[in-house]
């Protein structure tokens, strides 16, 4: 059985009497003020502000250093006549900065354009190459947003050129600041801002704030998704900032993101935080990741309708390109984390031929798979460079750890959490060690469990949506403002079910009292931890968000889980799984010898049994698993064959009785080492047989599957999945391939569904360490 990785903290408020002045001062529910005072709003003041975000509350933003020194830089050149090019980043702050800034420089009459750098040519930052050109077009001012503050040696060229460079940004600042003509940063070091939280849009909004002298209302929308899509503090002014923005996005004339929710089918009166952070920032990531993000400054500022329509087309193609191209790395680099054991206290993955566009979010799947910081690059044969993305745990500053070893780093940037850079891949070791070393230093292996702060109890006989709304008082939620997670009473789980396309959600539906019924869901749950959840679903415990839930024009309470645990059986249960000894006996290949000793010798396929029946000892018993309802009783138990299905394995070991069990697994294919095909795998495998009719697989499959780059085994499993949607015809054992057929998504096809399955099974039963399998048998069979 498992728990949570999380500890979870009740938190009580240390004093109740003033939590009830508080709330009836401010007029406001206890609930609300309760979270607020846990969280450090303990004044009436505090929490007035916190519960009415205003535009008023916006510092002066000629506070922020160089502030007036630039804007007088920038009115002079638009005086002038001078050519400026606003030098932006390729991810959804760096569009939404570069907008900002684009569309105040056009309202005062400037001669401006824009440049976004491209993630694989460019790079993160200034660019030595790309300034050289820019000036040689005529640029004489660069104005940076969300970038900037580590481009010493692009910012020095400018300057020496006799171009001025006035650098907004917001990230972390390097030990040496570059010679710009200004730096408009929230904490730079000279500087005396009172907020240092902004992003890269936020920044560039005070910035036209200054330039154009009074606050542009027009431009909140920008403002917002910058802020949310950079995860930045959502508190004082990132709070005025996205609460306004909201308002603006509910509203907004933008034809470009108009298009945009159109594509994503999003409801615009109905966009929060979290609709930022899910269905629009991922999108206009999605453009600098896979391509160059240039025209997604395009699309939030164009006026032309038919543009607009096709760059949110392109997007959305993008943005399932990204994630399938995410699913499929993630999977190679989990494999390699495997292989590498537990021998460093930091990840460090470098492969080949990987998109570097999505290696960021390959990181942020690694960490949440290991609980460790993660770098994972791309290695380029021909440069001898590694080139990728890290993402970290809060115990560990990455960019503190690395910033001191740039003489090591072929380029570097970022912050606590996560950072770019660019490796020699002979430097690997290295890198590796000095990873591991400030690893060592910042103490992260005695770093505590990380805590889920609970807020309280909701007793959900009582509560519906009109509670929710008294909740939402405390939106948007994000970064430092996380919605409150509450336990919840008086309900009992009526059932548990798995949904999705890779069955990796859980269901649960609760029973009130009263008798009523309520929708509980967690998203991105383990194959593992499900089939046992699904065994016993009564044992659940969970702490989570009440939400809305809108289908069909209905709303309804709907829960949404956060974290959750199945509590582990009783102590007397515990000591016969401990008594219990397991034997890793793994095969490729069955032989008599593993026949000769009496006990219970298990199957998952019928016709393993029949071919090795003769073999076994007459005292022994044969069975086929999962078995129903009958316990298994016996010394000692053989798991002869891998199943497909992990779940049939969990089911069977918890109706085991023994005193040894013996893993035996043998397995025709390895499926997890042939892994899934892609999209462009199965792209052209369907081309080629359209192409070719008639084909005889059985004699000409090794010499196709050669051609098209492909394992035999794996391109049967496609050909399984085409002959599923119709996209192809078998007859007389040929393959004919089926042209016009509509799209459909192969991931939904039994098939395929079958197949993650067995490669799930196969990862834990025949490619986890002997430890950790015969750890996890024994927690199976408790």
């Amino acid at each position: 059985m498992f728990s949570s990785r999380n500890r979870w903290n009740f938190v009580k408020n240390t004093d109740n009497k003033k939590v009830d002045e508080l709330a009836k001062e401010t007029k406001t529910p206890k609930l609300v003020i309760s979270i607020l005072f846990n969280r450090g709003f303990d004044t009436v003041d505090k929490i007035n502000q916190f519960l009415n975000p205003k535009l008023e509350m916006l510092a002066d933003p000629f506070l922020l250093h160089d502030m007036e020194k630039g804007c007088e830089r920038i009115k002079k050149a638009i005086m002038l006549g001078e050519k400026i090019t606003v030098y932006g980043d390729y991810d959804a702050d760096g569009l939404t900065s570069t907008s900002i800034m684009y569309e105040a420089l056009l309202q005062l009459g400037a001669d401006v354009r824009y440049y976004i750098p491209d993630r694989f040519k460019d790079g993160y930052g200034p660019n030595v190459e790309v300034y050289k050109q820019l000036i040689s077009q005529g640029t004489s001012l660069i104005v940076t947003v969300d970038n900037g503050v580590s481009g010493l040696k692009a910012v020095k060229y400018a300057q020496e050129q006799g171009v001025d460079v006035v650098i907004t940004d917001h990230h972390e600042m390097p030990a040496e600041l570059p010679n710009a003509y200004a730096i408009i940063h929230p904490r730079h070091p000279d500087g005396d801002y009172p907020f240092g939280e902004l992003s890269g849009a936020g920044v560039a909004f005070k910035t036209a704030s200054a330039l154009l002298e009074e606050i542009p209302s027009e431009m909140l929308d920008l403002a917002a998704i910058g802020t949310v899509a950079d995860i930045v503090s959502l508190t004082d002014e990132n709070r005025v900032i996205v609460s306004a923005g909201l308002k603006v996005l509910q509203n907004t004339e933008r034809i470009g993101l108009l298009s945009l929710y159109q594509e994503a089918g999003i409801d615009q009166e109905k966009i929060t935080a979290e609709t930022i952070g899910f269905g629009i920032a991922p999108r206009l990531n999605a453009l600098g990741r896979m391509e160059n993000g240039s025209p997604g400054v395009e699309l939030l500022t164009t006026f032309d309708e038919q543009r607009a329509k096709e760059i949110a087309s392109h997007i959305q193609q993008l943005n399932v390109q990204r994630q399938e191209l995410v699913n499929q790395i993630t999977t190679e680099a989990l494999k390699m984390v495997e292989k590498q054991g537990q021998d460093h206290a930091v990840n460090l993955i470098v492969g080949q031929n990987w998109h570097e566009g999505v290696l960021g979010i390959v990181a942020s799947r690694i960490v949440e798979a290991t609980g460790k910081p993660t770098l994972v690059l791309n290695a380029d044969e021909t440069t001898g460079a590694a080139k990728g993305s890290g993402r970290s745990i809060e115990a560990f500053n990455l960019f503190s750890a690395l910033d001191g070893h740039r003489d090591q780093l072929l380029s570097f940037g970022g912050h606590h959490m996560a950072c770019g850079l660019t490796i020699s891949t002979e430097k690997r070791s290295e890198v590796q060690a000095i990873l591991d070393t400030e690893a060592g230093k910042q103490d992260i292996s005695s770093a505590p469990q990380p805590t889920l702060d609970i807020a309280g109890q909701i007793d959900l006989t009582n509560f519906d949506l009109s509670d929710l709304d008294t909740i939402e008082m405390l939106a948007p939620f994000g970064q430092d403002n996380e919605k409150p997670l509450f336990a919840f009473t008086n309900y009992k789980i009526k059932t548990a079910k798995p949904m999705g396309k890779g069955n990796n959600h859980l269901r649960l539906t609760l029973e009130t009292t009263k008798g009523d019924l309520i929708s509980a869901v967690f998203f991105g749950i383990a194959q593992d931890k499900l089939a046992q959840i699904l065994q016993d679903p009564a044992e659940v415990e969970f702490v989570g968000y009440p939400d809305k839930n809108v289908w069909q024009n209905k709303t309804s309470l709907q829960i949404k889980i956060d974290d959750l645990k199945l509590e582990q059986k009783q102590v007397n249960q515990q000591e016969s799984g401990a008594k219990l000894k397991v034997f890793d006996q793994r095969v490729s290949k069955l032989t008599v010898d593993l026949f000769k000793r009496p006990g219970v010798y298990a199957f998952f396929e019928k016709n393993i049994l029949s071919q090795v029946k003769k073999y076994l000892p007459t005292d022994a018993k044969a069975v086929i698993l999962p078995v129903q309802e009958q316990k298994i009783q016996t010394t000692d138990l053989f798991l002869i064959d891998c199943p497909k299905d992990l779940r049939d394995l969990q089911n069977s070991l918890s109706k085991v009785d023994a005193e040894r069990i013996h893993l035996v697994f043998y397995h025709k294919n390895d499926v997890y080492q042939h892994g899934m095909p892609d999209r462009k795998q199965f792209g052209n495998l369907y081309r080629f047989v359209l192409s070719h009719q008639d084909l005889n697989i059985s004699r000409d499959g090794e010499q196709i599957a050669k051609h098209l780059g492909l394992t035999k085994e794996l391109m049967i499993f496609m050909f399984q999945v085409f002959f599923e949607v119709g996209f192809v015809k078998i007859e007389n054992g040929l393959v004919t391939g089926v042209p016009g057929t509509q799209r459909v998504n192969l991931q939904e096809t039994s098939s395929y569904h079958s197949r993650r399955l067995q490669i799930r099974t196969q990862q834990i039963l025949l490619h986890s360490k002997s430890a950790d399998l015969i750890k996890w048998v024994k927690e199976q069979s408790i």
